[in-house]
């Protein structure tokens, strides 16, 4: 049975990722989230299958948090095969993290913070873990916007948060202290969730069907590079 811990697991691509491992039955998904009292739709899918569930509040902002779900965790399981680091945030309109003319420093920051170093210092947290794993993978749930290639003019802080993101996992992917732990980027797709918005092209559950494929398939060989959801291969 594979250990997989999921961050941002309450709701959009993260909850679809979570109900689809709980679903296939040969899994033990720990559901990371920062208000797990909220989480409504989560506690519903542990009361339909406690033994394949367990949610854990994990705050990727917040270093107490993370080093008390790696406990929790270290004692629950001992190790871990698969994490995906899907917590993030993406203000949208004319945010102050958004636009230029409205551009503020600290939210800037914050968006940064959540979706890139925080997926980081969680993976730092649960390296141990990993290297205790069977074929051990960390996934990085990143985004098309963070690709330079194909970047455009909007959308500050959240396209230079994935790209750092990014950047963290292909360094991840080099680094000798991750060795015999498999490091990728994904894009899930312009998804129909809160995030994605209802203009989304894709609805989650096929998004998060095809991500499973991709990650099932996994080798050391496809260290640091950077996946679509349907296994193609996009550009930096």
């Amino acid at each position: 049975m594979q250990r997989i811990l999921i961050t941002g697991a309450n709701r959009g691509i993260g909850f679809e990722l979570a109900r689809q491992y709980v679903a296939a039955g040969d899994a033990l998904v720990f559901a990371g989230c920062r208000k797990p009292a909220s989480a409504e739709a989560l506690h519903e899918l542990a009361g339909q299958a406690a033994d394949r569930l367990v949610i854990v509040q994990l705050d990727v902002n917040d270093a107490g948090s993370i080093a008390a779900a790696a406990a929790q965790i270290t004692h629950s399981a001992g190790a871990l095969d698969l994490l995906i680091n899907n917590a993030g945030i993406n203000p949208r309109g004319d945010h102050q993290s958004s636009r230029m003319g409205s551009l503020s420093a600290a939210d800037v920051s914050e968006v940064i913070s959540t979706n890139a170093v925080g997926s980081l210092v969680v993976t730092q947290a649960f390296r141990a873990l990993l290297g205790a794993g069977d074929n051990p993978r960390v996934v990085m749930i990143s985004s098309g916007m963070g690709s330079m290639q194909r970047t455009r003019g909007d959308s500050y802080a959240y396209r230079m948060s994935k790209a750092a993101m990014n950047m963290a996992a292909r360094v991840l992917a080099f680094d000798e202290a991750m060795a015999g732990i498999t490091t990728v980027t994904a894009n899930p797709g312009w998804v129909r969730t809160d995030m994605g918005g209802e203009n989304a092209v894709l609805e989650p559950e096929e998004s998060g069907s095809q991500l499973r494929a991709m990650i099932s398939g996994l080798t050391l060989a496809d260290k640091g590079r950077f996946f679509n959801y349907d296994g193609s291969e996009l550009p930096w």
